[in-house]
C-alpha cells in the first residue's frame, strides 16, 4: 500500500510541474565545454530506477530522445553523452491566517488569529544530467521544479512540453 501511495504522489507531483504557474526551470551547463563535438548519447542505467510506471518512464525517455534527435545526437550503445534522470520529493506546508473579516495573513505576522488553515502540498523536481562519458564529468543540468495544484493525468503532451521547455537551448552554443 506505501509504494502504491507512493506511486500516486509522483504522478501528481509531475503533473503539477507542468501545470503550474509556479513551475520553475533551471539550467547550468558548462560554459568551456564544446557541445557541438558530442554525436551520441544513451540514458544510465539508473535512471531507469527513477519511481514512475513504465509508461510514464517510456514517454519521458522518448521525449528526452526526442530532444537529443533533433539536435542531431543519436542514441548509441557507446555514447558521447549519458543523460540521467532523477527525482526528489519534498512536502512542505502554507500556513495561513484567516481572520473575521476575511482577511488572510501569512502565520507570524503578529496578528491574534481566530482560524488557521494548514495547507499540506508536495514539491518536487526532476532533474536531468547530462554527463561526458569520457570524463565521467557533468556538463550540463537542467532542473524543472513546481508545486502540486492540479491533478490533470500525466500524459504524453504534457510530458513533451515539461521536457521541451527544459531542454529549449540545449546544447548551449559555443561563445564565438
Amino acid at each position: 500500500m506505501r509504494a502504491k501511495c507512493f506511486s500516486v504522489l509522483i504522478v501528481l507531483t509531475l503533473t503539477g510541474l507542468y501545470s503550474c504557474s509556479s513551475v520553475k526551470y533551471i539550467v547550468d551547463y558548462d560554459d568551456r565545454v564544446d557541445f557541438q563535438r558530442y554525436q551520441t548519447y544513451n540514458f544510465t542505467p539508473a535512471a531507469d530506477s527513477i519511481p514512475l510506471n513504465q509508461l510514464q518512464k517510456r514517454r519521458l525517455f522518448d521525449a528526452i530522445s526526442k530532444q537529443m534527435n533533433d539536435n542531431g545526437i543519436k542514441w548509441n550503445a557507446e555514447p558521447d553523452l549519458y543523460v540521467h534522470v532523477h527525482m526528489l520529493m519534498k512536502g512542505r506546508t502554507r500556513t495561513n491566517v484567516t481572520y473575521g473579516h476575511g482577511e488572510t495573513v501569512n502565520l507570524g505576522s503578529g496578528y491574534t488569529s481566530t482560524y488557521m488553515d494548514l495547507s499540506e502540498y508536495p514539491e518536487g523536481s526532476i532533474f536531468f544530467d547530462i554527463i561526458d562519458s569520457r570524463r565521467s564529468q557533468l556538463v550540463w543540468t537542467g532542473k524543472v521544479t513546481g508545486d502540486i495544484k492540479n491533478t490533470d493525468p500525466l500524459n504524453e503532451k504534457n510530458i513533451q512540453k515539461m521536457v521541451q521547455r527544459v531542454f529549449r537551448k540545449f546544447p548551449p552554443r559555443s561563445p564565438k
